[in-house]
């Protein structure tokens, strides 16, 4: 693993501080202390340096924070698996007198891992595992602020200067018609054309309606009760109905996939990943990288994607555990329950450092060049880089192990 020291030797030879920096004053007056930087937090622009170096410790402080907390719920959700497991007491004792907490989550999704292993080999059978793989969302206002301030607060022109989701889908809100692309499928929230598979939202008189209706099913001739023994709806939904009937239009609001176009007004917008003929806006890119945007200094803009990268939202998926030809059904279930309960949790931050481990090379470079900062500071910022760098390494090696243990 690399060492949480390896950032530090750069710049702690040519900035000497003087010992002792007792007597710090709540103001930040002291020029011995530093109380602009702070892990997972806004930066005090008291800091000073320029623009680009203000970029670059704001960066390092939303990724370090979110790699500490990567670690934090990630030793949770191992620790969960390796108690509901029981893990060999003996493990679970190490992880427990370890202080270190990235020792510590390695230490607890070891002994998971471990605890996996054996009850799979104990269940037999094959276990299914049924979860959509996580797609992060990077924002792209997010992005489209971190570059202003790379120009010192220049407002970034987001329609001249559109973004594109590398890898992903970038999703707009339009004010027209948003078709597919070429050789892609159609997201929409709005009004659809077409089919919609996915959930829709009568607007007047129903929606025609083949599964969970949140509303009142009707059966379609109008005659009895379109709701189904299992809890499901064949009939028309008035309502909202979560898996539209192959081959009818949706009357309503559609969120999920549309067949044909998805269409806005001047009055009101929708959201899709299409061609928007209209006034549009993006929003943010789902499953890829965020690239472009508006033009600013290299290492600043890769400071940019490194603060962009840690703050995606990934939600966890449903994860559901199935077994065939399970020979102790006991043991099927205690191994079902945990998989079910922190699996997801697992996934998603696998997902989001797998983005994060894309950015670490070019960000702890640009962060090794920050000298005109508070003198103070310099120390503080280069060693959190050092160990943000270490914990997603750590951490994405741990949900690597997890992610492998049941799948194979």
């Amino acid at each position: 693993m690399l060492s949480k020291r390896f950032y530090g030797a750069a710049l702690m030879g040519a900035i000497v501080l003087p010992l002792g920096l007792q007597g710090c004053s709540d103001d930040g007056s002291n020029p011995l202390c530093c109380d602009e930087f702070k892990v997972g937090a806004t930066i005090d622009a008291n800091i000073g340096g320029s623009a680009e170096s203000k970029v670059a410790v704001q960066a390092v402080a939303d990724f370090a924070g979110i790699a500490s907390a990567a670690v934090s719920d990630i030793t949770t959700a191992c620790q969960s698996m390796a108690r509901d497991l029981e893990a060999p007491a003996a493990d679970l004792e190490a992880a427990d007198k370890e202080a270190d907490s990235t020792k510590k989550m390695e230490l607890y999704c070891a002994a998971a891992v471990k605890a996996i292993g054996s009850v799979k080999a104990k269940v037999g059978g094959k276990i299914v595992v049924k979860a959509e793989a996580p797609k992060c969302q990077a924002s792209v206002s997010a992005k489209a602020n971190c570059q202003a301030q790379c120009s010192g607060g220049a407002k970034c022109d987001l329609k001249a200067n559109p973004p594109v989701c590398k890898g992903g889908s970038l999703e707009v809100s339009c004010k027209g018609e948003c078709t597919a692309k070429a050789g892609a499928s159609l997201k929409c929230e709005g009004s659809c054309s077409a089919e919609c598979s996915g959930s829709c939202t009568a607007t007047a008189g129903g929606v025609d309606c083949s599964g969970k209706c949140e509303g009142t099913c009707e059966a379609k001739a109008g005659v009895g009760d379109g709701a189904q023994a299992d809890g499901t709806c064949k009939g028309t939904c008035k309502g909202t109905c979560e898996v539209v009937a192959p081959g009818a239009k949706c009357e309503g609001s559609c969120k999920g996939e549309c067949k044909g176009s998805c269409s806005g007004s001047a009055e009101a917008s929708v959201k899709c990943d299409g061609e928007c003929k209209g006034d549009f806006e993006p929003l943010k890119c789902e499953g890829g990288k965020l690239e472009g945007g508006c033009q600013v200094e290299a290492k600043c803009d890769a400071n940019c994607d490194a603060s962009v990268s840690a703050k995606a939202e990934c939600t966890p998926p449903s994860v559901v555990i199935a077994f065939e030809g399970a020979a102790d059904i006991q043991a099927a279930g205690k191994l079902q329950a945990t998989l079910e309960a922190n699996l997801g949790v697992v996934l998603a931050f696998k997902s989001r450092l797998e983005g994060m481990i894309a950015v670490t090379g070019s960000f702890g470079a640009n962060v090794s060049a920050v000298t005109d900062i508070k003198a103070a500071c310099i120390p503080p910022v280069v060693a959190a880089v050092g160990s943000a760098v270490a914990d997603v390494k750590a951490s994405a090696q741990a949900t690597a192990s997890i992610a492998g243990s049941v799948g194979g």
